[in-house]
Parts: structure tokens; C-alpha cells; sequence
């Protein structure tokens, strides 16, 4: 049995401030949560840069070779979801036959994630006396957590917090990274999915045994201090609303604008805010010059921190049209900030929050309609805002730590 003293060892990739989306957060969020239950945890990293935590003890699995003059060591080297300088196939020429290259690393994100994995089972081997259980967030850890899972014959948990098939829902995704996802889900004692829509992803796409699957939402940290509802810091007679998110085919950058187009038709004075970087900015910002949207739509790069929270709180609505969307950390936080939120049927995160607005990701005219809507009717928007607030008084960290303890349980009871 696992109990309240017993220790994990927790194999990461990004972490709060070093983060590139929900992946560093929840993170975050569960492993506070699992300290403050007892568990004591070894967290690994691919660099060094983090400041001393209480709660656990982070272990720095990174490679001097790794860092340049221009990445010094005290940087993370790589983000888990930007993009990533491509690795020639050349360097694998006469070692392969053409069938195998795509079983190859693709990128140099990929490449270091195979010798992140030796790192790990180095680092892990030396405390193996000391935790019971391995637990890997996300593609980037599964390599790791196999070989140390190896190494030490101890079980592991793969915890899929998002999957190449959302990312890039069209299918022309890295198929190094799904082989690498299927791998390690298929290696695994068992895996933790964060909503029933990634769990339906995993058994129809990736052929995962329903049975071995465990759906655990992620939660979202109190607020230290009420949000600022006067919406007053910018534009205070312009209605505002948000999309929040990298910009990325997967995210529905593109149909915001569309969005966009059709609520200014009914809402000329409507002010729409692009807040997040990706691959389709400079689409994105040409094809808002081409419609002639520029006054309308402002880009403000990715926020963080104070610049996020003043964003929510001013926003008058939310909208997050996710094509695939395994969670949606954000909405949660736009709702907590007593937003509404308009969120995508394929977004995992209506499963926690269903007073939310929810439609299909591709369906303006209803969006368009609940906006007006909501600044039109004063009730209305309070309506769904309390709604919301009382959807996410369930969603806590505690609540989501206390499932993986059960997940953990049932491994070692079947182990």
C-alpha cells in the first residue's frame, strides 16, 4: 500500500517560472498538493535553473553540452512545446534503412529527450532505495521513466496531459513523438488521463486498454487576492474579449478571428485581445491586416503573472475554440476571475466547468451570439459567472492529489 509517508519519484520537464503552457502549472499544482498530504517527492528537470522548494527535491538531469554562450546553464534549454531546430537525417545515414527514419528523433527537442532519459535513470538509480513508484508528465518524460522503471524494476504511471494528436489535429504531427507517447503509455503499470475526452483520445487512437486508464481533472490554485473586477484598466468603454493560449492550429487562433469579423458586425466598439505566441503569428497578423481588423484586434505577445491576471480581470468575455483541447488550465483561471467563458465542446476542461458557455469550436454564429449577449444583459453575464465560480469550488488540487494517491495505490496493489 502507498501510504502518506511514502515517496515518488516525479519525472518533469518545464516548471513554474521555466513554463511554456499548463504542463509546468499542474505540475505545480499536484505535487504542492501531494506534499502537503505527505508524500515526499523527487522531481527531475532538464536544467538547473529553479529555486529551492520546500516541498519537494528538484533534481537537475541536465547535460553541460546542452547550454552555449547564447543558452547559458542558469536558462532552461528548451520549452516542451516550442518549436525546436530539426535534426538532419544525414547524421543517420548508413545506420537506417529509409522504413526505420521515422522512428528517428525529427528535431532537437527530440533528441534531447533521449538523453534526458539517461540522465534520469542515472539520477533515479541513486535514490532507488528511497521511493516506490515512478511517475512521467507527458512524451517527454516516458523514455525516462521506461529505462528507470528498467533499472530498478519498480512501476510507472504515465500522466498525459496532452497528446501529438491534439497538438496537431490535421495528423501530420512528429510520428517520433506518437511512437514515443504510445511506447510509453503501452509500457506503463497505468495511465492518468486529465478528462474522459483524452481518455476516448487514447483508446480509440492509441489503442490503450480503457481498463488501465485513469481520469484525474487538473484543479486550480485559490486566488491569494479577490480578482479586480472593475475592468478598469484599459479601454473601460470597449467590450473585451480574449483568447489566451500558443498559436497553434490545435488552440483555434484562426477562428477567433473569424469571430472576431462577425461580432464586430453587431458590436462595432468590440475590442478583441491575442494574447500568446506560436507558429501562426505572422499569419494571424497578416490575415487581421487583409480583413481590414487591425484597429479590432491587438496582439499582445505571451503574459505571465501580473500582466495575466489583468488581462482576465478585464476581460468581458473569454473564448477559448480549441480544435482538441485535453484540459484548458486558462478557462478555469478566466472563470476564477469571474469571466465568462465561451469554451470549445473538445476541450476536456467543460467536463469540470459545465455553467460555462460551451459550443462547438467551429460554430461563430452561437459564440458571436453568446457574446453580445453577455454584454448586452447584465444578468445573463452574472449568471454564468456565479455559475462558474461554483463549477471550480470543486476543482482543487487537493481533490486531483487525492485521486493519483488512489491511482498509486493500484498500482502497487497489482504490481
Amino acid at each position: 500500500m502507498f501510504s502518506s509517508d511514502d515517496a515518488v519519484f516525479m519525472i518533469g520537464w518545464e516548471y513554474p517560472p521555466h513554463n511554456s503552457g499548463g504542463l509546468g502549472v499542474a505540475c505545480q499544482g499536484i505535487t504542492e498538493s501531494l506534499s502537503e498530504m505527505g508524500t515526499q517527492i523527487f522531481f527531475t528537470l532538464p536544467h538547473g535553473n529553479v529555486v529551492p522548494l520546500r516541498h519537494m527535491q528538484v533534481l537537475n538531469c541536465s547535460d553541460a553540452s546542452w547550454f552555449t554562450n547564447s543558452n547559458p546553464s542558469n536558462q532552461p534549454p528548451f520549452f516542451a512545446y516550442s518549436s525546436s531546430s530539426p535534426v538532419p537525417h544525414r547524421f543517420y545515414a548508413g545506420k537506417f534503412d529509409q522504413t526505420r527514419l521515422h522512428l528517428l528523433p525529427e528535431s532537437e527537442l527530440e533528441e534531447k529527450v533521449g538523453q534526458y532519459a539517461d540522465l534520469v535513470a542515472t539520477e533515479g538509480k541513486k535514490h532507488e532505495r528511497e521511493y516506490r513508484i515512478i511517475h512521467a508528465h507527458d512524451w517527454m518524460s516516458f523514455p525516462a521513466a521506461r529505462k528507470l522503471a528498467q533499472a530498478t524494476g519498480k512501476p510507472y504511471v504515465a500522466h498525459v496531459h496532452s497528446t501529438e494528436m491534439d497538438r496537431i489535429p490535421d495528423g501530420n504531427g512528429s510520428q517520433y513523438i506518437i511512437n514515443t507517447e504510445l511506447e510509453g503509455m503501452s509500457h506503463a503499470t497505468r495511465v492518468i488521463a486529465v478528462s474522459y475526452y483524452t481518455k476516448q483520445l487514447l483508446v480509440h487512437t492509441y489503442g490503450i486498454d480503457p481498463a488501465k486508464i485513469d481520469v484525474v481533472h487538473n484543479g486550480i490554485t485559490p486566488l491569494v487576492y479577490p480578482p479586480d473586477t472593475g475592468r478598469h484598466h484599459f479601454a473601460p468603454k470597449r467590450p473585451v474579449i480574449v483568447f489566451m493560449g500558443r498559436l497553434t492550429v490545435q488552440k483555434g487562433a484562426e477562428y477567433f478571428l473569424h469571430l472576431a469579423r462577425a461580432v464586430l458586425q453587431k458590436i462595432p466598439s468590440a475590442l478583441f485581445i491575442v494574447a500568446g505566441s506560436g507558429d501562426m503569428y505572422h499569419q494571424l497578423l497578416l490575415e487581421t491586416a487583409d480583413q481590414k481588423l487591425s484597429a479590432h484586434v491587438l496582439f499582445s505577445g505571451f503574459v505571465r503573472d501580473k500582466q495575466r491576471e489583468t488581462l482576465l480581470d478585464r476581460a468581458d468575455v473569454f473564448v477559448m475554440p480549441s480544435i482538441s483541447e485535453p484540459f484548458g488550465l486558462v478557462a478555469l483561471e478566466a472563470a476564477q476571475r469571474h469571466t465568462p467563458v465561451i469554451v470549445s465542446k473538445n476541450a476536456g476542461v467543460s467536463e469540470v466547468l459545465p455553467s460555462a458557455i460551451q459550443t462547438d469550436f467551429w460554430d461563430i454564429q452561437k459564440m458571436t451570439n453568446e457574446i453580445v449577449r453577455m454584454v448586452a444583459k447584465p444578468t445573463a453575464y452574472q449568471q454564468v459567472v456565479t455559475g462558474q465560480l461554483n463549477d471550480i469550488s470543486q476543482a482543487t488540487w487537493s481533490a486531483a492529489s487525492a485521486k493519483i494517491k488512489e491511482v498509486y495505490q493500484k498500482v502497487l496493489l497489482n504490481y
